[in-house]
């Protein structure tokens, strides 16, 4: 008992004394759609580029609760079930103007936990959210169809290993208040894609990703927003669906309410990555909001918390809850 005191008093004290500011970063988050996933759409990152010999690490574990369905033009797609999909990130400054990283996710899908707590959260709220009043609870089941056929069915998983990105980025503009910053990436296909882990395909892209008000005082806010082109490979589980093409972004809002909480909203969004689908889970542009916060143990360690609820309904899960933690050194 007296070790852990003298754990939480260590906490509090570094809390109280990390005073400085902090590095604020957009929510790490994206389509947790277990047909969209695995794709190499980018997190965002934030405008900075990390300093020659600096070193980043997150960790950010999500859990998406999918219940939807749909039928048109001879298609037929249902999507119940729970993911998990816990991704590690590493940036290091390999140069002065030269940042290279690498996300390494961990993913499985399950029947889940959350069905009666989301149920009553669309209740109470007065959300759409049709199909899990016909979906049974606490199922994992995921497949498509075309012309009576089944094209792909899913009904249980295990953990495993899903599509490694690897990425680099240069600096645009450094200043006080604005970081800009040009980033390219690529993703391999390490992954299994029949158990909706990975996308068999090799994809890239570039991205830019800028900052406003980069280290904001007390009470101030700062504005971040990316955007990219994303182009995917072939070997998809979908292929004759998969749209090449592919358009990104995000941009959002921190407040700094003091020395340690920020307040954090953002919309990622991203055009059709199946175009050649009638579904709206597949074959429609997608947009998620994100609510959150951030609270910083010390100055370069965060502790960050998100919701995410689909704002295009049944183009991406209608809740996901995200927690991470990251450190800078």
């Amino acid at each position: 008992m007296r070790s852990l005191a003298v754990f939480f008093f260590e906490i509090v004290l570094l809390t109280n004394c990390a005073l400085g500011q902090k590095l604020v970063k957009p929510f790490q988050t994206h389509n947790q759609s277990p047909l969209v996933h695995f794709f190499g759409i980018p997190t965002n990152p934030g405008g900075s580029i990390l300093e020659k010999n600096s070193f980043w690490f997150g960790n950010y574990f999500s859990i998406a609760n999918n219940a939807t369905s749909g039928k048109i033009n001879e298609e037929a797609i249902y999507l119940d079930g729970e993911m998990y999909r816990n991704e590690l990130f590493l940036s290091y400054g390999l140069l002065s103007k030269l940042e290279v990283g690498i996300v390494i996710p961990v993913v499985k899908h399950s029947s889940g936990v959350m069905d009666s707590f989301i149920s009553n959260w669309h209740d109470a709220f007065n959300l759409p959210g049709k199909s899990r009043d016909v979906m049974p609870a606490y199922n994992l089941n995921y497949f498509f169809m075309e012309e009576e056929e089944i094209v792909f069915e899913m009904n249980e998983s295990k953990l495993s290993f899903g599509d490694i990105s690897f990425s680099m980025g240069t600096p645009i503009i450094q200043s006080p208040n604005h970081d800009l910053s040009f980033r390219t990436f690529v993703k391999i296909p390490t992954g299994n894609k029949t158990n909706l882990v990975g996308s068999g395909t090799s994809d890239f892209g570039f991205q830019i990703t800028g900052m406003l008000n980069s280290t904001p005082e007390r009470k101030q806010f700062s504005f971040y927003y990316s955007g990219g082109y994303l182009r995917i490979g072939k070997g998809a589980l979908l292929e004759n669906k998969v749209t090449r093409n592919v358009g990104f972004g995000s941009f959002g809002l921190a407040f700094n309410v003091n020395n340690n909480w920020y307040l954090k909203s953002q919309l990622d969004f991203h055009t059709s990555l199946y175009e050649k689908s009638y579904t709206k889970q597949l074959g429609k542009a997608s947009a998620q909001l994100v609510l959150g916060l951030d609270y910083f143990v010390a100055k370069d360690v965060a502790v960050s918390l998100a919701f995410v609820e689909d704002i295009i309904v049944n183009t991406a899960p209608d809740f996901v809850l995200q927690v991470g933690v990251s450190y800078q050194f």
